[in-house]
């Protein structure tokens, strides 16, 4: 780069990508037959008690950083399809512990494998190298995003 070039805006680009990057899995979402079974956030309270294990609603909220009320909705679509089932805590008898079903985890299988299948055909031209280097990157932009979401509202202001 030569010195009268304005200096390359990473986080310009970041933020930019990562504004079409929603905007095309949404689209993708629609277009596709990926959540014809189960919705997007119903698959992902699938994958969380595939591999917790039975969990309270409580756990499972903690475990996905959303709402108990929120999460309590999304149980209750699953209890309906059969997908989950909540059973009484032998440790506390007030409370319920939320459990994947056979046909949970077969639909959560079916879906998962759709979709890794997708992803594999979006990749398929990449090396090995950029495959992982995108896993780890959007790891690490997770890991972030769950680390600011625990931050103090003031402090993600300032940071």
């Amino acid at each position: 780069m030569n010195d009268q070039s304005p200096e390359r805006d990473f986080i310009g680009d970041v933020e930019l990508e990562l504004l079409k990057l929603v905007r095309h899995l949404e689209t993708f979402g629609r277009r596709c037959s990926l959540y014809v079974r189960v919705d997007r956030a119903g698959y992902l309270v699938l994958r969380t008690l595939d591999a917790l294990g039975p969990v309270s609603a409580n756990g499972l909220a903690r475990a996905l950083g959303l709402d108990a009320s929120t999460v309590t909705r999304q149980i209750t679509a699953l209890e309906r399809q059969g997908y989950v089932e909540r059973c009484a805590n032998p440790a506390d008898g007030r409370s319920c512990t939320i459990v994947l079903t056979a046909a949970g985890q077969r639909v959560m299988r079916e879906v998962e494998r759709d979709r890794r299948e997708q992803i594999r055909l979006l990749v398929s031209d990449w090396d090995e190298d950029g495959q992982a280097s995108l896993g780890e990157s959007l790891s690490r932009l997770n890991a972030a995003l769950v680390d600011s979401a625990n931050q103090p509202a003031d402090d993600r202001r300032s940071a």
